[in-house]
Order: C-alpha cells, then sequence, then structure tokens
C-alpha cells in the first residue's frame, strides 16, 4: 500500500482499487472550504467523494486563458479524474489524451513536461482500469480485456519514464510500481 502526505493531507493508495483513502477526511474538507480557489481542491473534493463539487471547480481551474500548457494539463488530468470517478470513462480518457498532448507544447523535453507526461500516463491507465472493471460488470469481456491491455500499456510508460528519465521521486515511482502490480495481477473483480 503506498502512501503520502498532499501538504497536509495524508493519503493512501488502495492496493486493489488504485483510488485514494484519507486517512483524515474532516480536516480536509476544513481545507477544501478554506481554499476553495486553489486548484488542487478538485483532487481533495475527488477524494471526500464530493464529485459534483469537484467536477465544478474542475472545469473552473481549466477557465482562466492564461495557464501554460503545462499547467492546463496538470489541472485537466485532475478534472479527468473526477469524471473517471462518476464513471464517465470515455470523457476522463479523451480528457487525458488532450493532457498528454499539451504536455508537449512547450517543451517536449523539458523536465516539467515529462513528469505530467508520466503523470497523465499514470491516471489513463487507471482510468482503463476502472473502464476494463465497469466492461466487465457489463458482461463485455472483450472490450474488458482491450481496455486492460491499453491500462497495463500506460502503466508500464509512467513507470519506465518515471525510473529512467528521473523525472520523479521515489513516492511517485512507488506508485506507478503498486499500479503496474495492480495490473499484472490480471484479476476484474474490484471491491469497488
Amino acid at each position: 500500500m503506498n502512501s503520502f502526505e498532499a501538504g497536509e493531507v495524508q493519503v493512501r493508495i488502495d492496493d486493489d482499487s488504485l483510488r485514494e483513502v484519507v486517512k483524515d477526511p474532516q480536516a480536509l474538507a476544513v481545507w477544501c472550504a478554506e481554499h476553495p480557489e486553489d486548484p488542487r481542491t478538485v483532487a481533495y473534493l475527488r477524494m471526500l467523494g464530493r464529485l459534483d463539487e469537484a467536477a465544478i471547480a474542475g472545469r473552473a481551474a481549466l477557465a482562466p486563458s492564461d495557464l501554460s500548457p503545462v499547467m492546463r494539463a496538470v489541472r485537466r488530468v485532475r478534472y479527468a479524474q473526477v469524471l473517471q470517478w462518476q464513471g464517465a470513462h470515455l470523457a476522463a480518457e479523451e480528457q487525458l489524451d488532450l493532457a498528454a498532448e499539451e504536455t508537449g507544447l512547450e517543451d517536449p523535453t523539458s523536465p516539467s513536461s515529462l513528469s505530467v507526461l508520466a503523470s497523465v500516463f499514470q491516471h489513463r491507465a487507471k482510468c482503463r482500469f476502472e473502464h476494463a472493471l465497469a466492461e466487465e460488470r457489463a458482461e463485455r469481456p472483450a472490450a474488458a480485456a482491450r481496455l486492460w491491455e491499453a491500462a497495463l500499456d500506460d502503466a508500464r510508460r509512467a513507470l519506465f519514464m518515471r525510473e529512467r528519465l528521473g523525472v520523479a521521486d521515489e513516492t511517485l515511482i512507488a506508485s506507478s510500481r503498486q499500479t503496474v502490480a495492480r495490473l499484472e495481477r490480471r484479476s476484474l473483480r474490484s471491491t469497488n
């Protein structure tokens, strides 16, 4: 189980669902109320399960026209995760595809662009993983298998970039390893 701190927020990643679990939801809710304009609020509201609020905040975070392409990609990933948790997997994947394009608009070889691109691959892997689970529940095994393979490819890509290109700290590398390990288990059964 991978754990990390986001500011003062302690979060762990569940090994089976690959979703964040907040240690102190009440403290996080207070933080969100005190920082409604902070772009991280989108992710924190999502982790609290306040998905409608997170979607509104996610769209608002993308609204400024003066964002750099990399910053827009970071915010787009957060919004895509909200869509994913709402079950809108195709819309989430579209947002993640746009984020991947945006990471290369400034300087595709810069460390910040590569770091964000690795993050996009990581989150697209998780989105495709959940989409595969949904397809399996809907008794569409071929679609589930295709999505599972695409998720594993993305997870391996993210891990490669984070390990080999030096664009991530050990916490992010551990998260990518955790995602690859979960997908390699090949179990379509999840607790969510």
